[in-house]
């Protein structure tokens, strides 16, 4: 987690880190070069040996809070004077950093936990002692101290107690660190028992140096043609120490330190001459820090098998840099620049660079206007980010949710509501349908009164439409006077829903109709007819996790009523056939409970929704009548969406993360309908009819509608 190098200039004054601070700043931002110059080095070393990240120096501070949610926070240090990062814990609990004095005149040490600063007593009056690293409980920390005489020490700090660690045999004389009179810690290992740090000879050469307890201090050396080795980060298990080489005139090297292997160089991404390593990741099998490619810069990740994976820029910029890793190398922290503006990034393998004020803004946090410009320091687990804002202070970000890890995105959440909406148009398909299925009765029982020895008619029939919905009724109808005729029927009913991503609801219920019409072979003809539905069951919501479908489940209930109105004309047009121009209006509501799905990694609640349906039709039907009680019939209808087939809009929440309301699927606005059947006599007084229809929409798929039935008079 360590970021920051070993030299501090512990003379210097508010002035000269901020010419430092504008200097590596310039640095980052340079779009258009072409390389590493010497003017460009002399800046990078500025920045070194003043122990400033390259390119992070203006990086700030937020606090860190255990919740579940994504946030942003803005803070600007403890004394209301320039402050700069050092470190965060590996959970992100403590952030340890410095500010100016009041005055102006030299630095100071503080730790930030629960909301507050706490300020690092320095060693001497008037001098500086600055945490670069600190554990998870808080009570350990190393950074470096000065002396009275203006010497500087990395130092390892532990309930209470300060121990120099610029001491040993290393820097005796004869030792292989004998000279070095500045040192620094910048990293630890989560046990806090090896701690990475950076040594100076005399203002002069670096070295990148380790300390555990059982060793003491010791230099890693260098690596042949380069004279300087900074350290930069540490693996949480201490194996693996990571930062570049310096040849002291034009290049830069990335390089890696284990205990087995002594140091290596990890080389250049195609066509460059520079690389930084900046983090490793828990056990240093990932490292991540940014290369030249001849002609910008480029963060990458490397590993033994796979050596330095560019990871690319932000559209409309030219360089990014990595600057962080969580503990299982998956997700990367950085900064990258895209249409003149910093941003600070998150890097995974499934959805490649995004900025953190993008992801933010998906999970719903208002952002106010502001932007992280760059990732200092990233927890263990990848959610927690430090930085600093565009020119306003510093930052905390908890980047938490399954919108801002990138599992899954706002649009494909966003579809996943949206295709809800598909349960309501189901079941008001359903209800349409029963409701068609009246007329088809009305006719039959009006049909066969001459055959009738009463007044009474049974009927039962299953009907199944494409969509998918399985019905089942019984029904009877009675004549009245003046030629009409009531029908009574009761229906069960099993509706399931293809839904987006593979999800689908499987709900069943019941439902009562009711129906009058006057039906003549020839001269007007009219129906009117309700009904009632109610369901219930399994909504399974398809969704994706990362590029993988996956679902969540969860139960809930509609309750709906529809009503049809129809009005025709029927006249005969040739021997034995009737035709009958007609013009109907169907109308249906569903209302569906909100509920709370009880499975899947990224569960989501809904509110209720209404789903209603207003449809007109203009059709003509035919019927041939080839013997007593016998006939078969053909329907060819428009029919058009009076409400344009809007659905509703589908309010929910992921759990714990981002809420949105977002419209429905509309229905097709205008369909044909085109359909046949057949009614046979069975028994003495009986009939079997079987039909199908076809819906044709202006766009989408055709679906069919089924019917068989059996009919009985008395």
């Amino acid at each position: 987690m360590g970021v920051g190098d070993g030299g501090v200039a512990l003379r210097s004054v508010k002035h000269k880190f901020r010419t430092v601070r504008r200097s590596c700043v310039a640095l980052l931002a340079s779009t258009a070069m072409t390389g590493l110059g010497r003017m460009r080095v002399r800046v990078t070393l500025a920045c070194l040996s003043r122990s400033v990240v390259l390119g992070a120096a203006l990086l700030t501070l937020a606090a860190p809070a255990a919740r579940a949610v994504d946030g942003l926070e803005q803070i600007y240090g403890p004394l209301g004077t320039d402050a700069y990062l050092r470190g965060m814990s590996p959970n992100g609990r403590y952030i340890v950093g410095e500010s100016s004095d009041v005055t102006f005149t030299y630095l100071r040490g503080w730790i930030y936990a629960n909301g507050a600063y706490t300020m690092v007593a320095p060693l001497a009056p008037g001098r500086q002692t600055t945490p670069y690293a600190i554990n998870d409980a808080g009570n350990i920390w190393v950074g470096l101290g000065q002396y009275a005489n203006g010497t500087t020490h990395m130092v390892r700090f532990e309930n209470g107690v300060l121990t120099d660690l610029h001491t040993g045999a290393a820097f005796a004389p004869g030792g292989s660190l004998f000279g070095y009179d500045f040192s620094g810690a910048i990293a630890m290992s989560a046990d806090t028992n090896v701690v990475a740090g950076n040594a100076q000879r005399n203002g002069g050469t670096f070295q990148a140096v380790r300390w555990t307890q059982a060793t003491g201090t010791t230099g890693l050396g260098f690596l042949p043609g380069y004279t300087d080795s900074f350290a930069r980060g540490i693996s949480a298990d201490g194996s693996t120490i990571v930062g570049y080489v310096f040849n002291g005139s034009s290049n830069l090297q990335a390089m890696v330190w284990t205990q087995s292997t002594g140091m290596t160089g990890l080389g250049f991404l195609p066509g460059g001459s520079d690389s930084v390593a900046s983090a490793a990741n828990a056990d240093g099998s990932v490292i991540v820090g940014w290369s030249t490619t001849g002609a910008s810069t480029h963060a990458y990740r490397w590993t033994q098998a796979t050596g330095m994976q560019d990871l690319g820029i932000l559209p409309g910029g030219s360089f990014s840099q990595a600057s962080a890793v969580s503990a299982d190398g998956s997700i990367i922290g950085g900064t990258a620049n895209a249409n003149g503006q910093l941003y600070a990034i998150r890097w995974t393998q499934t959805f490649g660079m995004q900025t953190l004020a993008q992801l933010l803004a998906a999970s719903g946090v208002n952002l106010g206007g502001l932007r992280p410009a760059d990732t200092f320091a990233m927890s263990a687990d990848g959610k927690i980010f430090i930085g600093s804002l565009d020119n306003n202070g510093l930052y905390i970000a908890r980047c938490q949710s399954a919108i801002c890890e990138g599992l899954t995105t706002t649009a494909a959440v966003a579809n996943s509501f949206r295709g809800q909406s598909a349960v309501g148009q189901t079941a008001n398909a359903a209800i349409s349908g029963a409701l068609g299925t009246m007329q088809e009765y009305a006719a039959q029982a009006y049909a066969s009164q001459g055959s009738r020895n009463t007044p009474y008619s049974v009927f039962a029939y299953g009907s199944y439409d494409s969509d998918p919905v399985t019905s089942g009724t019984l029904g009877v109808t009675v004549d009245l006077p003046a030629s009409i005729v009531a029908g009574l029927a009761f229906s069960a009913n099993y509706v399931k829903t293809d839904m987006v991503y593979d999800g689908n609801a499987k709900m069943s219920g019941g439902a009562i109709g009711a129906f009058l019409a006057q039906m003549p072979n020839t001269g007007p003809q009219w129906l009117v007819g309700a009904s009632a539905m109610t369901l219930s069951g399994d909504i399974t919501r398809g969704y994706l996790n990362g590029v993988s479908p996956t679902s969540s489940r969860g139960t809930t209930r509609g309750d709906g009523h529809g009503f049809i109105a129809r009005a025709g004309w029927s006249f005969a047009a040739l021997p034995q056939t009737t035709i009958t121009p007609f013009a109907s209006y169907t109308q249906s509501l569903m209302r569906f409970g909100g509920y709370t799905e009880y499975s899947g990694v990224f569960p989501a609640e809904f509110a209720g929704q209404k789903n209603t349906a207003q449809t007109g039709r203009l059709g003509a039907d035919t019927r041939y009548t080839f013997a007593p009680n016998s006939w078969i019939w053909g329907t060819l209808a428009f029919a058009h969406r009076l409400d344009g087939g809007k659905a509703p809009d589908i309010t929910g929440a992921l759990i714990d993360a981002i809420s949105m309301s977002v419209p429905g699927i509309a229905a097709t606005k205008n369909t044909f309908e085109v359909g046949g059947g057949v009614r046979l006599p069975a028994f003495k007084t009986a009939a079997v009819t079987a039909s199908l229809t076809a819906s044709v929409p202006s766009e989408g798929v055709t679906s069919y509608l089924a019917r068989v039935g059996l009919s009985q008079a008395f």
